[in-house]
């Protein structure tokens, strides 16, 4: 492996603890007793070059639903940050 594809990977191994620690550092959502609202896993692999199991976290649903509505917004927000910055050919003058 050359050293651009190591960084790469030691970046990737990185970001997948760092997203499991943050996961794992939230409280965890109890509803009134008696209520079983079930757990979700979440595992973090990394698929390239070579597959590399960086670990799991059980989750309540509620925190991985509000979870999901920010990386929700925040795609909607990186979405059309990209559209504006697209550059537009304009014809000026003729004949």
């Amino acid at each position: 492996m050359d050293q651009q594809r190591v960084a790469y990977q030691m970046v990737a191994e990185r970001a997948g603890r760092r997203f499991l620690t943050g996961l794992s550092a939230l409280p965890e959502f109890k509803p009134r007793p008696g209520v079983d609202l079930g757990i979700i896993r979440v595992s973090v692999t990394v698929v390239r070059p070579n597959s590399l199991d960086i670990g799991f976290v059980d989750m309540d649903p509620v925190n991985l639903a509000d979870l999901g509505e920010i990386a929700d917004r925040r795609a909607a927000g990186l979405r059309a940050k990209h559209a504006q910055s697209k550059p537009a050919l304009r014809l000026v003058g003729g004949a």
